[in-house]
């Protein structure tokens, strides 16, 4: 017993150091990188590839090109934003009475309030449409024999889901393809609120009964807010708040907040965020990873199983001979994104993420992988030697699992076969159905 409570005051003392736990040192959470680790509540300009220089192989041309695409940063939920102006004002009166902090961080707390209506909940943000703007102004300068700046519907099919968030990312995105002056003359399909290709999930009811509202996918999140680690985090930020019986999901309250906060707004830092250390926003950003990775993920093989209609779209509209438009671009959600990676066998480890693999190398960082305006994209070329598929994400080429390592394209018909097997099974309803 004795043994556990020197580890878990010597713990807090490397999360939350002495000068971090006075009230006469700043800490500056710029510098500390804390805007790296803000889990899916990244601000996609922390992780953005501005390098946009052309993208061109020998005796090849782009012909062809599908892609998935988050929607930008945007607003808390409705019940995020009734305690952020609740239970978050309240803890806010007791770190300014109680907490030790600088008089800088005080002051920031001081003229701290929530500005945001109800009836807006999850809407997109400017943030949010710069990052879909500069993303497509991006990938139009990689592509501008494929992207042209003239809109035409036998050309472009945009598509994205019944939400104010998509559907402003969409015109976010062709805005910075067409112009702002050119964008009306843009055509969408009348949305689905349940989109069988971009919101798949929605349709699921087996995925929804045995991942989704199952305890059971959320228990390695409860054993690593039980272990040693999370409680000496626990520990140090109740003396960094000064409210002694703050829980951990009032701790994750405010690294929710502290994320919304730094991704709205480029130019200025949270003071929720100067609670944190860049060692303890690493244990709540693994926390979020946890979640995303037993929800979203790997965790349940019916998770990604269930994407393969998307993935049917994909081979449809990429198939070189495809009477489709050449252009497919589709605006959904962090569900979906996630659940179409692991469908892709990327970020995939040997060992399922355990709430023991903190501080581990693990690949399914949701800071990196699944940022607002997260992307994939799969450019298909004409060469001499047959079609070829580049794959991208996150404005990067990445290597899908199956394809050669040592060559960015990889042969379509190569790239058909590793998924040949799962698009012909793909039975959606018999998967998805409760037994």
């Amino acid at each position: 017993m004795q043994i556990a409570l020197n580890f878990l005051f010597l713990f807090s003392f490397y999360l939350f150091p002495p000068k971090i736990l006075c009230d006469s040192t700043c800490y500056d959470a710029k510098q500390g990188g804390l805007e790296h680790h803000l889990a899916t509540k990244t601000p996609y300009r922390v992780i953005a590839n501005v390098n946009d220089k052309k993208i061109e192989f020998d005796q090849c041309s782009p012909i062809r090109m599908w892609g998935i695409f988050r929607h930008g940063t945007r607003n808390p939920s409705k019940k995020q934003i009734r305690r952020m102006k609740t239970t978050l004002s309240e803890h806010r009166d007791a770190i300014l009475a109680k907490g030790a902090l600088c008089e800088r961080d005080k002051e920031q707390f001081r003229t701290w309030k929530v500005h945001l209506n109800e009836d807006e909940e999850k809407f997109l943000v400017p943030e949010g449409e710069v990052e879909l703007i500069e993303l497509a102004e991006r990938t139009q300068n990689r592509f501008p024999d494929l992207l042209f700046d003239q809109y035409d519907n036998l050309t472009y099919k945009f598509k994205y889901t019944h939400t104010q968030r998509a559907k402003k990312s969409a015109e976010g995105f062709a805005t910075g393809l067409f112009g702002r002056d050119n964008i009306r003359q843009v055509w969408y399909p009348e949305p689905e609120s349940r989109d069988p290709i971009l919101r798949f999930y929605k349709r699921c009811p087996r995925w929804k009964v045995e991942v989704d509202k199952n305890p059971d996918a959320m228990e390695q999140v409860r054993l690593f807010i039980s272990s040693e680690i999370f409680r000496a985090f626990l520990e140090g930020f109740r003396v960094k708040t000064g409210i002694l019986d703050l829980s951990a999901e009032d701790a994750r309250l405010m690294y929710t907040t502290c994320a919304f906060e730094i991704a709205w707004d480029r130019h200025r830092i949270s003071p929720w965020c100067s609670l944190f250390t860049r060692e303890s926003i690493k244990i709540m950003e693994f926390l979020e990873d946890l979640e995303y990775y037993w929800i979203d993920g790997y965790g349940y093989e019916l998770t990604y199983k269930q994407a393969c209609p998307a993935a049917q779209n994909m081979f449809e509209h990429l198939n070189p001979n495809a009477k489709h438009p050449n252009i497919t671009l589709y605006f959904t959600h962090s569900g979906t994104l996630l659940k179409y990676l692991a469908f892709l066998n990327l970020y995939r480890d040997q060992q399922p993420l355990l709430h023991t693999s903190f501080g581990g190398n693990y690949s399914w960082r949701s800071s990196l992988i699944d940022t607002f305006a997260s992307n994939i994209l799969f450019v298909i070329f004409s060469c001499p030697s047959g079609a070829k598929v580049l794959t991208m994400h996150q404005e990067r080429v990445v290597t899908v699992p199956g394809c050669p390592l040592d060559s960015p394209l990889c042969d379509y018909a190569q790239f058909e076969e590793i998924f040949q097997q799962r698009i012909n099974e793909c039975n959606f309803e018999q998967m998805c159905t409760i037994s």
